[in-house]
């Protein structure tokens, strides 16, 4: 078939396309909207694309390989369920007329959800947002609710962040000793405490990638979040801590910002998180930092394997600091 980009409705093969399109879900295509920003990672797709119907109703619609079906049909029962269970911010996609949410289409699996539009994040002005931060703690009580019981849903292997750590380091003192060199320190750091006390903390269910930008934002309020490729079940802090982590790279000042101050303020309070979790929590954002040096090093990205490096080193060398000031309440902000 043509490709998404490619869509041309005189075209006999588009034409049998949106003829599938409207068997399955209904949707009579009028066009594409090239003008509409996609928000979310668009390498966990083939190709994605929002096309509106006739009645002005507008679809995001993506395309996987074959390969790939399991894995996303495991993910849209997840998120149905959060749905179904009454988080209603985990963005659903919409099934086709026989129930199924991955149908078909030669060689090739689609998934059709609604297109929302999302408030232009300002970066980094958010960390100051006090709200965006309880907003954030919210979605996460409101996760550890809905996902009890998903576990007959999803399988309940655990992402080992150590063992990643150790693959990956593995990786690059073959491909890139330099890099390694630079990086080892905070593996060497890491041993003493977070590598032999990981496997104590509690596990839940997870987003796997909580950051700003897989928010569908209304002002500082979440309306969806998205990108639910990484959810699973894994060390119950894992989202907390990339959240933080990322709002950290915007600016480290922003670690002690309202954000974090009241995200961090809030999910205390919620009580759903072991002390062994929180006891952890800087540590856990540190390890986690790996998961983007992966990132950067797959992108050959080395402004951001520099910057990655200095915001390692602060983490590392004001851990204590960080860990007395999370034990705060929030500075001020709205």
């Amino acid at each position: 078939m043509h490709e998404l980009s490619d869509f041309r409705p005189g075209e006999s093969q588009s034409r049998e396309f949106t003829h599938w399109l409207f068997k399955q879900w209904g949707i009579d295509f009028h066009c594409l909207r090239d003008d509409c920003h996609i928000q979310g990672s668009p390498e966990r797709t083939i190709e994605r694309a929002v096309i509106q119907d006739k009645n002005g109703s507008l679809f995001l619609l993506e395309k996987y390989t074959r390969d790939k079906f399991d894995h996303r049909h495991t993910v849209a029962r997840a998120v149905d369920f959060l749905n179904q269970n009454g988080l209603t911010q985990a963005l659903a996609c919409k099934p086709n007329q026989s129930g199924q949410s991955l149908p078909f289409y030669e060689d090739s699996c689609f998934q059709v959800s609604a297109f929302l539009d999302s408030t232009e994040l300002k970066r980094p002005d958010y960390l100051s947002s006090g709200e965006m931060g309880a907003n954030f703690a919210d979605f996460l009580i409101r996760l550890h609710k809905a996902s009890m019981g998903i576990q007959s849903i999803v399988p309940g292997t655990l992402f080992s962040l150590p063992d990643y750590i150790s693959v990956l380091m593995d990786q690059v003192k073959d491909n890139n000793p330099g890099v390694h060199a630079h990086y080892l320190p905070f593996v060497k750091f890491l041993e003493i405490r977070f590598m032999p006390e990981h496997d104590t903390i509690p596990t839940s269910f997870c987003h796997g990638d909580l950051h700003p930008l897989n928010v569908i934002w209304n002002g500082n309020r979440i309306k969806a979040v998205i990108d639910w490729e990484f959810s699973g079940f894994k060390p119950e802090i894992f989202d907390a801590a990339n959240l933080v982590g990322c709002a950290g790279i915007e600016d480290p000042e922003g670690l002690g910002m309202p954000m974090v101050m009241t995200f961090v303020r809030e999910l205390k309070n919620a009580n759903i998180i072991s002390p062994k979790g929180w006891n952890l929590f800087p540590e856990y954002i540190l390890a986690l930092r790996f998961a983007w040096l992966s990132e950067w090093l797959r992108n050959n990205d080395t402004e951001m394997l520099d910057l990655e490096a200095r915001y390692m080193e602060i983490l590392m060398t004001h851990m204590d600091e960080l860990r007395s000031i999370w034990n705060k309440g929030p500075t001020g902000g709205q």
